[in-house]
C-alpha cells in the first residue's frame, strides 16, 4: 500500500516499509498505537487497513505536525498528540503497539534522537518496554524495529525480565547492519 507522505521529518526507509507490511496484516478492527510516529506512516497505513481506532504520539512537536499533514492528506483519522514515549497517551488500552525507535549505539559526539538508542543502542526500547504495560490490551501485541548493532542479547533478557516473549517475525539486510522486526507478547 503506497502512502501519500508529502511531509517528512525522517523520510519513511526500509525498517518503516518493514514494519508497514505487518501493521497492514495486524491492523483490522484494532485499536492502535504508533508511538515515535514521524510521518505517522505507521498511524496511516493501520487506519487505511481498517483499524478501529487509532492513536500516534512523537516527542519531536514538527513530527507531530507532519503526522497530521500525512494523516489529513491521505483522509485518515488519527489522533495525534506529542508525548515523551507514553506521557502523555491516554489511560486505554491499545490492541497492537508499534515502535520504530531510535535504535543505533551512540557514538556519544554525533547523537541525534531520530537514529541514536543511546550508547547500547537498546536504552530507548527498554525505557518503552518498562512502559508499555498499562497500555497493552490483555492478548495485545507489540512490533518494534531493533538493529544488529545494539545490545540484544541484554534486550532480549530485559524484555523477559519484564514478562514479554520476544519473536523476531521479519529482517532486512541494509548496508552495515541488519535491522529486525520483533513481535513482543506478554507471557
Amino acid at each position: 500500500m503506497e502512502l501519500n507522505v508529502k511531509e517528512s521529518v525522517y523520510e519513511p526507509m526500509e525498517d518503516s516499509k518493514l514494519m508497514q507490511k505487518a501493521v497492514q496484516l495486524r491492523a483490522k478492527g484494532k485499536s492502535i498505537l504508533d508511538v515515535g510516529t514521524g510521518s505517522g506512516i505507521q498511524a496511516i497505513s493501520a487506519s487505511l487497513a481498517g483499524a478501529k481506532e487509532v492513536w500516534a504520539c512523537d516527542i519531536n512537536p514538527e513530527a507531530v505536525k507532519c503526522a497530521k499533514a500525512n494523516a489529513t492528506s491521505n483522509k485518515v483519522e488519527v489522533n495525534v498528540i506529542q508525548s515523551n514515549l507514553f506521557e502523555n497517551v491516554p489511560k486505554k488500552k491499545f490492541d497492537l503497539i508499534v515502535f520504530n525507535p531510535p535504535y543505533l549505539p551512540s557514538d556519544g559526539k554525533h547523537d541525534d534522537i531520530r537514529w541514536s538508542g543511546g550508547y547500547e543502542g537498546i536504552e530507548v526500547i527498554l525505557d518503552f518496554f518498562e512502559q508499555v504495560k498499562p497500555f497493552l490490551a490483555e492478548k495485545g501485541e507489540i512490533l518494534f524495529i531493533f538493529s544488529s548493532h545494539a545490545k540484544q542479547d541484554k534486550m532480549k533478557k530485559v524484555l523477559k525480565q519484564v514478562g514479554f516473549n520476544l519473536n523476531v517475525i521479519g529482517k532486512k539486510r541494509i548496508f552495515f547492519e541488519e535491522i529486525y522486526l520483533g513481535l513482543a507478547i506478554l507471557v
